[in-house]
């Protein structure tokens, strides 16, 4: 096995922390946009999204949802 050459499981883990990457920044870019979350919570939003990498923008996806949801209804 040559060690330049990537391996199957290199593929899966360089696409794992690419899809981690994305979701952090789309999480970070809907945070900013947000209207509605200012001061000390949008500084302690933008630490988790950053640094828990998966459950942090998930969790802000989830907030925002029941956030928009209240608001609606």
């Amino acid at each position: 096995m040559n060690p330049l050459v990537p391996s199957a499981f290199d593929g899966v883990l360089i696409a794992g922390a690419l899809g981690t990457v994305i979701l952090a920044c789309a999480a970070f870019v809907s945070l900013l946009l947000s209207r509605t979350v200012t001061g000390w919570s949008l500084l302690a939003w933008a630490l988790v999204i950053l640094f828990v990498p998966i459950i942090g923008p998930a969790a802000w996806f989830v907030a925002r949802r029941r956030e928009r949801a209240r608001a609606q209804g």
